[in-house]
Formats: structure tokens, C-alpha cells, sequence
């Protein structure tokens, strides 16, 4: 098992958008965690923030989510209200979303705090 390296950064506020790349499905959400504990011991899933950026230049300036046609979006405030943390690992814009477990009630309640998918943002524009 690896450690976990974290940022040393102040935590986000709770208006700054949080972006995931792709559509979320269950079984990849649920597969990307389980990866995540097998490495770390903990069951986490990445994100991206924007807190300087608009989402159309985070989606263009981060290689991981300009692979992804579609992304989802929430606000770090909707993740804390259901009881997520967000710890900042690898480099900056990059953070993980901690999961309790891997159950449909977790996994549910995730997925309730992002939005519904959208075409990826390009460009200076974007939500």
C-alpha cells in the first residue's frame, strides 16, 4: 500500500466548482474507488476544482477531463453538505472525493450532489 501524498493548501470554499470528467456511472465510479483503496487504503474518486480558472479553461487546460466528451459538475459546498471530503492530491487542480464505502447508498448520494451530465465546456466560456 502506497501513502497518500496531500497539498499542503487551505481547504477550497464551498462555491468553487468541482468537475468530473465522464458520465459517472456506478460501476466506473465504484471500480475507480476500489483501485483507489487497493493502492491507498481509501476509497476515493478524482476530481478537478476550479477556483481560478472558468470550467471551459479547466476542461481545456486539464488533461483529464479534455479526454472526456461529457463532464458533471457540483460545488464543493454540495459535496461537504452530504458528508464528503475533498483532499488535495497530485498536482494542483487535482482532488479526490473520499467515500465512506462502496455501497449503492453511498454511490447514490454521490451522484445526487453532481449534475446531470453536459457536453465538456471548450474554451475561455463555459458554466
Amino acid at each position: 500500500m502506497n501513502p497518500l501524498v496531500l497539498r499542503s493548501e487551505l481547504p477550497p470554499d464551498d462555491t468553487v466548482v468541482v468537475v468530473r470528467g465522464g458520465e459517472m456511472n456506478s460501476a466506473h465510479v465504484r471500480a475507480s474507488a476500489q483501485d483507489s483503496f487497493d493502492d491507498f487504503g481509501v476509497f476515493t474518486i478524482s476530481v478537478s476544482l476550479a477556483p481560478d480558472l472558468t470550467v471551459g479553461e479547466l476542461c481545456m487546460s486539464d488533461r483529464r477531463i479534455s479526454r472526456d466528451g461529457k463532464v458533471r459538475l457540483s460545488t464543493v459546498g454540495r459535496l461537504r453538505s452530504e458528508g464528503f471530503a475533498l483532499l488535495p492530491t497530485l498536482a494542483r487542480p487535482h482532488y479526490d472525493v473520499v467515500l465512506a464505502d462502496l455501497s449503492d447508498n453511498t454511490l447514490d448520494r454521490l451522484e445526487s450532489v453532481f449534475d446531470a451530465p453536459i457536453l465538456r465546456p471548450h474554451g475561455a466560456g463555459g458554466a
